[in-house]
């Protein structure tokens, strides 16, 4: 699927292309990219989805699910999870992160994550395992609705694979 914005100038449009994309034998993924072109000349390129919802703002659903998998699964979902709710060493919590990157609110986010550092503050002994089972389970729990939010997706646009 490819979009222009509807004045059609062509010198100053905003252009947005969505695909699923698959590259060599890995799962295919949601791509959403375009670019805008002022006076003639691209200014912007990419994954520029400020952009691209600027002018279309009927691709928000397209946009939330840029390089999850055709299952609506988010790249590394459980591993960058486990890093934006603050449980590794290299970065501070970030609920606005993590709820953009599980597709949840940021209220959601807040109290799984409050909920993930009382069970690391409370447990028995020294294993690291209580805490990282409450974010797997809340995870495991959000397969079904990534899905459901995929073949949506792709039934809405018509999505087809893309390959290279």
């Amino acid at each position: 699927m490819k979009l222009t914005t509807k004045n059609q100038d062509p010198l100053n449009y905003t252009e947005a292309k969505a695909v699923l994309h698959r590259i060599g034998n890995q799962k295919p993924y949601f791509s959403l990219t375009g670019r805008v072109v002022k006076d003639g000349r691209e200014v912007t390129s990419g994954a520029i989805h400020e952009e691209i919802l600027e002018a279309f703002p009927e691709l928000e659903d397209i946009a939330k699910l840029h390089l999850s998998d055709i299952d609506g699964k988010p790249m590394h979902s459980f591993e960058n999870g486990k890093y934006w709710a603050g449980f590794t060493r290299w970065e501070e919590a970030n609920s606005k992160h993590l709820a953009s990157l599980w597709r949840i609110s940021e209220n959601r986010a807040r109290g799984l994550m409050h909920d993930a550092l009382m069970a690391q503050l409370w447990q028995d002994g020294d294993s690291d395992t209580l805490p990282e089972t409450l974010l797997k389970d809340f995870h495991d729990r959000q397969l079904p609705r990534w899905k459901q939010e995929a073949d949506n997706v792709i039934k809405k646009y018509n999505l087809e694979l893309v390959a290279d």
